[in-house]
């Protein structure tokens, strides 16, 4: 049962001792898990400041009515909110849940400062419900292991302290305490998956097995036991082979199937992409082996990323805005020109080692990207060489290539990136091509 030190004694437990909240961050919705939440956390011996966010999903008739409502709640406890209304794409590919999910942490992160202290109400039976639906969509270990009671949320720290405690238990503290709350006619709308498990397929499997929640409950954190098992495993592989953003591809090789497996979605799961399908990481392990084994340079393609194979790596290259090739752009000197897809600023400016000529760069040049077959006899170099194999000289990595600006005069190329000029438009103490925020290109 949630008693009033409840809480108190999970933050004790669970929340390392040098870490001390600045501030307890409330997620209140208004219904019976929140509210129960937010009573506990205001009669705590342990002050600290306590602000309620409110999410307004803007898709009930009765949004604006309870967003009132929590405003008034929090005001009575003396507890400062802020309320953020969010617009919700009902036909969202991930579904109507995720997507509010997924608004709803954005609209709170608004909020957090680091050293803050995030908590949200779920329950038992929110564990219970989440377990059934990773079954059935036939999720990983990561996945059965449900909702965690504690993890890290953009510098702060996320906690579910109400999670080894049922609905029943919250209501029988609201009822004892003469708490209110908002019941959401919502909830009863079995078409949605996780409403049907509450409402028709739970209850009938308390009627089999009693306490059934518990083992759930239990099962999840066996779950995450295993998946925390996996992902030492995953750290230990990563640091032998490489980082999230390269590994060594034989190595990889030499690792189990499964251990190939296990550590391809723990670098997905550190740079926050979305897992593929069982079906594709086993599709992709065979793809990535055989680029291996036939030491090809080609990439397999993943939904928001592609992992290339090239000098005896695994490239990790997340999936970055697409640059229009045929778009006609002009740079002229001292002026900032920001690159499309994410690749940086170029800025002509003069200089004493610069060595572009002044009275072509005061004209303006066309930035443009490579089509194939271009040619430059580089300066210092005794003849033209293709860019193709300047690329490969210099080890530009194939999908950068395409993405390089390259700067022409009347059609004429002067420079590629800031990589090489043209002897034909070179000229002491001219102008350097200055290119901040590069990415990686080699």
């Amino acid at each position: 049962m949630l008693k009033q030190d409840s809480i108190a004694n999970f933050i004790n437990e669970n929340v390392d001792q040098s870490y001390s909240p600045a501030r307890y961050i409330i997620a209140f919705s208004g219904g019976l898990d929140s509210s129960a939440l937010l009573h506990n956390i205001v009669y705590l011996k342990e002050k600290k400041p306590i602000i309620a966010i409110h999410v307004n999903h803007q898709i009930s008739e009765y949004s604006e009515k309870w967003e009132n409502y929590c405003i008034d709640a929090a005001k009575g406890y003396g507890v400062e909110i802020f309320v953020e209304r969010v617009t919700i794409d009902r036909n969202s590919p991930d579904g109507i849940e995720c997507e509010m999910r997924n608004k709803r942490y954005g609209a709170i992160r608004k909020y957090m400062q680091k050293g803050d202290c995030l908590m949200t109400g779920h329950h038992r039976d929110d564990q219970a419900e989440t377990l059934l639906l990773s079954m059935v969509r036939g999720s990983s270990e990561d996945g059965l292991s449900g909702i965690k009671p504690i993890q890290n949320f953009y510098g702060a720290l996320l906690l579910r302290p109400l999670l080894n405690f049922s609905r029943k238990d919250l209501q029988l503290y609201a009822e004892q305490n003469d708490l209110k709350w908002i019941e959401d006619p919502s909830n009863k709308d079995n078409s949605i998956d996780r409403n049907f498990l509450r409402n028709d397929i739970l209850p009938r499997l308390e009627n089999r097995w009693m306490s059934i929640d518990k083992r759930f409950f239990k099962v999840s954190r066996l779950a995450l036991e295993s998946s925390e098992r996996s992902n030492d495993l995953a750290k230990i592989d990563l640091n032998t082979l490489g980082d999230i953003d390269r590994i060594d591809a034989d190595g990889f090789s030499m690792l189990s199937q499964n251990r190939r497996r296990n550590l391809l979605r723990y670098i997905l799961k550190r740079r926050g992409i979305g897992q593929p399908t069982f079906n594709q990481m086993m599709d992709g392990i065979k793809i990535l082996s055989s680029l291996i084994k036939n030491k090809k340079n080609n990439h397999l393609e993943w939904p928001s990323i592609d992992i290339y194979h090239y000098d005896k790596k695994l490239f990790f290259v997340e999936q970055s805005e697409c640059i229009d090739i045929k778009q006609k752009i002009k740079i002229f000197p001292d002026k900032t020109l920001e690159l499309d897809g994410n690749m940086g600023k170029l800025k002509l400016s003069p200089a004493n080692k610069g060595n572009i000529s002044p009275e072509i760069v005061k004209l303006g040049l066309d930035v443009t990207y490579r089509k194939g077959g271009e040619k430059i006899k580089p300066i210092g170099r005794k003849y033209t060489h293709k860019l193709k194999n300047l690329f490969q000289e210099k080890k530009i990595y194939p999908w950068m290539r395409g993405k390089i600006p390259i700067l022409k005069y009347r059609n004429e190329l002067v420079c590629v990136g800031n990589l090489w000029v043209a002897e034909k438009f070179h000229k002491q103490n001219g102008y350097s091509l200055i290119w901040s925020e590069k990415p990686d290109i080699n």
